[in-house]
């Protein structure tokens, strides 16, 4: 923390100082102009000669003080100000010079003494009422958090990957075998090219429970002369976001966000994000959700709070991005706020800021998503998480049980790489990681299918987009605790869905594999609805039912020649004359659903099967669960 009262004593110095004889004043005036050449060692002998000749002399002792300052040596600062405070016992300014130096030293408790002692003035400036009550308020903070350390032991990611210079802002691919991170390079004789400093990114990788490897850049397609910095790489490890400030002379207004995707090749020759995103302000800092289609980043944009704000753009379709929104009051500040990561439950955001109430220097904190949609009052993540000196971002696994943060914590070194364990309460909710397999349901072979996955209960889209050619075509991470629907369609291919649920997993199970296969847009081809849900011996469409309806209907819209037949079918339990009725006026209660989204009664038929035609053995209570489904056939 800066002193806030360092040109209002210099000031105070050369335009007020009064001393009682000429010469100690002829000694100050000479000491003004030495300080002001950063003569520090020379301003000080004045110093003394001056109050030499007059002891009385304040003016020389705030002086002493803040050269000591500026040197860090607070002992010394306290000393002088102590001498001026018996020449001047009620003065706000010395008063509140000695807490800020309390403060500094990280002598919280006699910091807040002081402090105390100048609210206790008769008068004092509205301006150092809030400097004093803020002051103490971050001191009680700080005596807690250290007086409560969290339970962590930062481990550094060891020599080839953190280097002697500034290494920093992480990120981690969803499978936790890709880092890409920034490091500042100085001018040296191999790269004589180069500014005083300049970032590049770097990459490394490792094997579950192997070290990282030897990291390298990720070279001339990505970086170049200019800097680049602040990656964030994609859940699949696929698409990386970074910072590059384009103009030679490093402006900070030619800071824009690229994006470049990993082909067979290497990494494609990056392209900037279009406006509205990148302006001729300062954007820098890109993180998306977990299904890429939010985007969080950092900008000095009118409209903020203060210096740097988060902020946040959603994908539209057609690919365009919407106007960015703030991030909101209760995450950026007056100050500067930075880092942002949205973790893949997508409602716990992780960031650093200077201007919320911490360590010191930038502290890393954490915030989740409220029911009206605006995200919460943020936690500082605590001690030794965040110390007096900078934190600069996190990247927290999928898993939400480690991170890697970016710190100088250590005496005498730049900002290196750490991995923590993260405590229980500062982690964000627990996600597994989805596995599917769309599948051609005759050759087996991967189909490219556009997907939906809906949470059950609160029938909200979490995940949206188009399967890979690969075998396993589709890998997210979703939260646990919910039941989901998934929803896939393709040209040429009946629509097909299917229900999983993430209740009740193990903490050793870290992955969930499903199949589900399409066939081919022929008469007599069929669909299993599994997502239509009934009371037991009931026939009304239960509401999480509409969802997977709504897609069958939107299916026969986009199929306007398509004819189809929806059947209904039951267990073996009860009459079989009450399990046809059944079985019809389900069948029947679905077609109802589709005339009313406007589908042609003449495509539409239904039929009651009752039990005449099980899938599955009714002898066992899984097996009836099976027999239990609404059925669509393509009639032509």
């Amino acid at each position: 923390m800066k002193k806030i009262f360092l040109h209002l004593i210099i000031l105070f110095c050369v335009f007020e100082a009064n001393a009682q004889n000429k010469k100690a004043q002829a000694f100050f005036d000479e000491t003004i102009k030495k300080y002001s050449a950063f003569e520090y060692e020379a301003a000080k002998e004045l110093c003394a000669k001056a109050l030499k000749s007059d002891p009385t002399f304040v003016e020389p002792y705030l002086l002493e003080a803040e050269i000591a300052a500026s040197n860090h040596k607070y002992d010394e600062e306290i000393s002088f100000l102590n001498s001026a405070l018996k020449l001047k016992p009620h003065d706000e300014t010395i008063l509140t010079g000695i807490a800020d130096a309390y403060f500094e030293k990280l002598d919280y408790k006699t910091s807040i003494e002081y402090y105390k002692k100048v609210l206790g003035l008769e008068r004092v400036s509205q301006k150092k009422r809030d400097h004093c009550a803020q002051n103490i308020e971050t001191a009680n903070f700080r005596i807690s958090a250290l007086e409560n350390p969290v339970d962590i032991k930062p481990k550094n990611l060891g020599p080839k990957v953190n280097t002697i210079y500034n290494d920093y802002f992480p990120s981690i691919s969803a499978d936790g075998q890709t880092l890409v991170y920034t490091i500042e390079l100085p001018q040296t004789s191999d790269n004589p090219l180069l500014p005083v400093s300049q970032e590049d990114i770097f990459i490394t990788y490792r094997l579950a429970g192997k070290p990282w490897q030897q990291a390298r850049s990720l070279g001339g397609v990505i970086n170049t002369p200019n800097n680049e910095g602040a990656p964030y790489i994609s859940s699949d490890g696929k698409t990386l976001l970074f910072t590059s400030c384009t103009c030679p002379d490093g402006l900070i207004k030619c800071c824009d966000i690229y994006y470049s995707y990993l082909k067979e090749g290497g990494w494609t020759i990056p392209r900037k994000l279009p406006a509205p995103v990148n302006t001729n302000y300062w954007e820098s800092q890109p993180a998306f959700s977990a299904d890429n289609t939010v985007l969080y980043f950092v900008s000095n944009r009118p409209g903020g709070f203060g210096g740097k704000d988060i902020w946040y753009s959603k994908l539209l379709p057609g690919g365009k991005w919407s106007d960015p929104v703030n991030a909101g009051e209760n995450i950026n500040t007056k100050g500067d706020e930075s880092s942002p990561l949205l973790h893949a439950d997508n409602k716990t955001l992780y960031f650093a800021s200077d201007g919320h109430i911490g360590m010191g220097g930038q502290d890393l904190f954490v915030s989740h998503l409220q029911e009206d949609g605006s995200w919460g009052k943020p936690v500082n993540l605590g001690y030794p998480i965040n110390t007096e000196n900078n934190e600069t971002r996190l990247a927290v696994s999928v898993f939400g049980n480690s991170a890697i943060i970016a710190s100088d914590r250590e005496p005498n070194k730049m900002l290196d790489l750490y991995e923590i364990e993260l405590p229980l309460s500062l982690r964000p909710t627990r996600t597994l990681l989805v596995k599917a397999a769309v599948k051609d349901a005759k050759t087996s072979k991967p189909v490219a299918a556009d997907y939906e996955i809906v949470d059950l209960e609160t029938k909200n889209i979490v995940n949206k987009g188009l399967t890979s050619e690969d075998y396993v075509n589709l890998m997210l991470f979703l939260p646990q605790g919910k039941d989901y629907a998934l929803n896939v369609s393709a040209p040429g291919y009946i629509m097909n869905s299917l229900n999983f649920s993430l209740k009740n997993i193990p903490d050793s199970i870290k992955e969930k594999y499903i199949e589900i296969s399409m066939e081919k847009l022929l008469a007599g081809g069929t669909l299993r609805l599994e997502n239509v849900f009934f009371d037991t011996d009931k026939y009304d469409i239960k509401p999480k039912s509409y969802y997977e309806l709504d897609k069958l209907a939107d299916f026969l819209t986009r199929n306007p020649n398509v004819k189809i037949e929806i059947g209904g079918h039951t267990d073996n339990s009860g009459s079989e004359a009450h399990n046809i009725e059944l079985s019809r006026n389900r069948a029947q209660a679905i077609v109802k659903y589709l005339i009313s989204k406007d589908i042609d009664a003449k495509r539409l038929n239904f039929k009651g099967y009752g039990s005449s035609k099980p899938c599955a053995d009714n002898s066992t209570e899984e097996g009836k669960a099976k027999n239990r489904r609404t059925e669509v056939k393509i009639s032509e």
